[in-house]
């Protein structure tokens, strides 16, 4: 009986310790959250302050208009881009782009989800030979858990140039 007593006021003590330290993590998410939000307000403000954001929060600026029909779900595309975080450190582009030296292109299926959700959607809103600049708060990036090469809670500002789009096949 004693045992027993012992593991329940254990237990419930456990849970006590589990649930302040779960408080914690919501109160340090809100404040990361929040954190990212001012700097995105503010960046969104000096640059691009007539930009709305889609429905989902990205930015989608359009600077060299395409042609031919938009990218849609189940295109394949080849892109060459530049990805800064919102503080301008630059943490990923296609071979030399920033440097002006395209090699290599990025090549993904739009809406297989093999890209980061702002990138798939921002090139639905493209052409072939479309420039975009896209501002994508972490919720549609890396999320609070980031990746490698980008903390959670970061905001990245996408340069895409749409190199080759290959249709999907419908029958």
């Amino acid at each position: 009986m004693y045992m027993k007593r012992n593991i329940i006021s254990g237990l419930f003590f456990l849970a006590v310790v589990l649930i302040f330290f779960s408080c914690k993590d919501t109160n340090t998410y809100e404040k990361l959250r929040k954190n990212e939000l001012e700097k995105l307000d503010a960046f969104i403000a000096e640059h691009y302050p007539d930009v709305e954001p889609t429905a989902s929060g990205l930015y989608f600026i359009e600077t060299l208009k395409g042609y031919g029909d938009t990218i849609k779900a189940g295109d394949k595309v080849q892109i060459f881009y530049s990805t800064w975080t919102i503080d301008s450190l630059l943490i990923d582009e296609s071979s030399g782009y920033s440097l002006g030296q395209r090699y290599e292109p990025y090549e993904f299926v739009v809406g297989t989800g093999s890209s980061i959700t702002g990138l798939e959607e921002g090139v639905t809103y493209m052409q072939p030979g479309a420039k975009a600049n896209l501002v994508i708060n972490s919720e549609l990036a890396y999320g609070q858990s980031g990746s490698s090469s980008v903390a959670g809670f970061t905001t990245l500002l996408m340069e895409v140039e749409i190199y080759k789009v290959f249709p999907a096949i419908t029958n």
